[in-house]
Parts: structure tokens; C-alpha cells; sequence
């Protein structure tokens, strides 16, 4: 299928956003431990402070799925980018821990503004190859995650501060906006259809066991990956009394392998069908995460190549969401994502308290448990669904 121009910047645009996105979160994880010395606190407040992102994400996720469907993508894409450039150069003036948690608010309204925006318009630019171009569209999350891991690496030990780096990286996203101001977007209209089942008319969206099935799944799905992308070196460096260095190369073999996973997952899972590939992919993330904690030290690397199977799965269920909800599907995600972030704030937090009460290492056997789960809520929506039929 030929690609016009104004499709083909519009995607460029879209991988530039994703991965400088992922470039400034995957700094998170090695932050942890200088943020912990230097406000002296626990692990408990600091995934207090990492939930400030994700109340962010609430706000923005339940804003901007209503305003994709009234005011159109690009003034959503100009809005996400504004406010996520913005909480960038807060950083200079943080010296407490209620400004950290107040810089990680505002970029999370920001950053799931333009994710919805995102997630919800590539289904619609990509006709038959959905999957594929969501995953290759949030490939590029890897591959800044993986880029980002090593770089911030090399620039602690080069003597910058935390603060120094994300100033730094403000500049990318001051670049963001100006690629928002210039895009093109094809109108995307709601979709009126007779024959559309009722599962995707939002006036019955509450009353809907699927949308809970799909926030329930969600949650648990990213209640893992969270957990390795962000304590994943705090894990390794108290356990096995790792250096950063050392550490950091563990975690960045991790957003490699998600990185591949991004880039090669769809194709797979585009063969398997998507909820059948999705449940194996999760299936053997759980598998690998297990045993790198039953072998302890020599395991670790099990935990990193986890990255190639979880990596799927968001991009994945939010292709599946816009096959369900074909109408107004940027509110449907938007809903969606608004309430497993709230439900998700609550087990993050669970993780922060896990990892004082029982150490960081026994903590970690949330992360598999929390697939099996999600795994159980993607058999729900199977069987709630057509989906699985109309593949086959």
C-alpha cells in the first residue's frame, strides 16, 4: 500500500515523539537511587512519587480521548507536547520531594495526552496492518528506552546530575512541538453503521463486562512491566550489591530485547492472531521472570531477555481495543487507560510498600504472578469477544 507524504512525515513524527519519550522515562530507573540519597527516603515514598506520574496519566488519558473525538489529533499532538516540554525544565528548581512528585504530575498529563492521541490514531492510518504499524510505531519506545539506558549511564559517570540530563533532553522535546505545529492529519470521522455491534456503541461502554476485562488485563499487564522498568536496577544494585555501571548493563540488555520485541513482535503476533499470540507472549515473559529470580544472581539475564515478550503487549491490547470499540474508539482507549491507571496506582503502590516489607527481591515475584493474571482477563475478553472467530 503507497504511503502519501503527509502519512509518511506524520509517522516520522509519531517515532520521533515515542522515542524521545522513552528516552526521558527509561532515565527514571537509574535515578532511583540518587533520588533516594538525596531526598532521604524509602522505597515507599518514591513509588509514591512514581504513582504522581501515572495520577498524571489519569488526567490526561480522560482529557484527551474526548478531545481527539470534539477538537481533532493535532491540537491534542500540540497540547501533549507543550506540557510534557514544560515539565522538563522544572527540573532545576526541584529541591524537595513534593516539587519531584509535582514534575512527574505534569509530565504525565503530558505524556498520556499524546500517547491517546498516538495509540489512537494509528489503527486508523494503517488498514489491514494495524498491529504491525502499532508495534513498529512503539518499537520506537524501545529503541529510545535502550538508548536512553546506556546514555544516561555514560553521563553519570561523565559527572552530570540528574537535573543536568533532563534539562539536557528538554531540547528534543522543544523540537516536538514544533513537528506537532506542522502536521497534517486526515480527518478521522465516528463511524455510523447499522450493523456494529453493540459492544462498540459507547452509550452501553459502561455496561459492558468487556471494558472492565480490558482494564483489569491492563493493569496487571503493566503492574510487571513497570516493575522492571523501574525497579529493575534498584533490584539488582540492593540485592546483589551491583555497581551502576554493571547494573545499568543488565537493564539496557532488557530494553534491548524490548526494543526487538517491538519491532518483530507484531509480525508474530499478526500471525497468531492477537489475543491467542498475546496470552502465549505473556505466558513465557512470566516463565522467564521466574526462573531469573529462582536462579538469583546467574538468572538475572533471564530478566533482561523477559523485555523481547512483554514489550507487545500495550501496543497490542491497543489495537484490539479499536477493533472492539470501532466507534469512537479514541474515547473508548481513553476511558479504558483512564481507569487501569487509577486501579493501576494502587497495586504500583503495593509494589513500593512490598519492597520494604519484604525486600526487593521477594517483591519481585509480584511481576510474574501480575501476568498470570492479566493472562486470565485476555480469556475473558476472548470469550466476551468475536474476535478469535472472525480470525480464524
Amino acid at each position: 500500500m503507497k504511503i502519501s507524504k503527509r502519512n509518511k512525515y506524520l509517522i516520522f513524527a509519531i517515532f520521533y515523539m515515542y522515542f524521545i519519550m522513552a528516552v526521558f522515562e527509561s532515565y527514571r530507573g537509574n535515578f532511583i537511587p540518587f533520588f533516594k540519597e538525596e531526598f532521604n527516603t524509602n522505597n515507599t515514598t518514591i513509588g509514591l512519587i512514581m504513582i504522581m506520574s501515572t495520577v498524571g496519566t489519569v488526567i490526561g488519558s480522560f482529557i484527551a480521548g474526548q478531545m481527539c473525538e470534539k477538537f481533532g489529533h493535532k491540537l491534542v499532538f500540540i497540547i501533549g507536547t507543550a506540557i510534557s516540554t514544560s515539565a522538563i525544565f522544572i527540573t532545576p528548581i526541584i529541591s524537595n520531594i513534593y516539587l519531584l512528585g509535582t514534575f512527574y504530575l505534569i509530565f504525565g498529563i503530558g505524556r498520556s495526552t499524546l500517547s491517546i492521541s498516538i495509540d489512537s490514531l494509528v489503527p486508523a492510518l494503517s488498514i489491514g496492518f494495524e498491529v504491525i504499524l502499532m508495534n513498529l510505531t512503539h518499537f520506537m519506545y524501545g529503541l529510545g528506552s535502550f538508548i536512553g539506558q546506556g546514555l544516561c549511564g555514560k553521563l553519570l559517570v561523565a559527572g552530570l546530575t540528574w537535573r543536568n540530563i533532563y534539562t539536557y533532553l528538554g531540547i528534543f522535546f522543544i523540537a516536538s512541538i514544533i513537528m506537532s505545529l506542522l502536521m497534517k492529519i486526515p480527518n478521522i470521522r465516528v463511524l455510523h453503521d447499522a450493523d456494529e455491534t453493540k459492544e462498540s456503541d459507547l452509550s452501553d461502554f459502561y455496561n459492558s463486562p468487556t471494558m472492565y476485562y480490558f482494564v483489569f488485563t491492563l493493569a496487571f499487564m503493566l503492574v510487571s512491566e513497570s516493575m522492571i522498568s523501574t525497579w529493575f536496577i534498584n533490584y539488582i544494585r540492593s540485592t546483589y550489591n551491583f555497581d551502576p555501571a554493571k547494573a545499568s548493563n543488565y537493564a539496557s540488555l532488557f530494553f534491548l530485547m524490548y526494543a526487538l520485541g517491538r519491532l518483530l513482535g507484531g509480525f508474530i503476533i499478526n500471525k497468531l492472531n492477537d489475543l491467542r499470540g498475546l496470552k502465549i507472549f505473556l505466558l513465557f515473559e512470566a516463565i522467564f521472570i521466574f526462573l531469573g529470580l529462582i536462579l538469583k544472581e546467574s538468572g538475572i539475564v533471564l530478566i533482561s531477555f523477559s523485555g523481547f515478550f512483554i514489550s507487545v503487549g500495550f501496543p497490542t491490547l491497543m489495537t484490539i481495543i479499536s477493533k472492539v470499540y470501532k466507534q469512537n474508539s479514541s474515547s473508548a482507549i481513553g476511558y479504558i487507560v483512564t481507569f487501569e491507571n487509577i486501579f493501576f496506582i494502587i497495586l504500583f503502590y503495593l509494589v513500593g510498600v512490598l519492597n520494604d516489607l519484604v525486600g526487593t527481591y521477594y517483591a519481585f515475584f509480584l511481576s510474574p504472578f501480575t501476568l498470570i493474571v492479566a493472562i486470565v482477563g485476555l480469556t475473558l475478553i476472548e470469550k466476551s469477544t468475536n474476535l478469535t472467530r472472525k480470525h480464524n
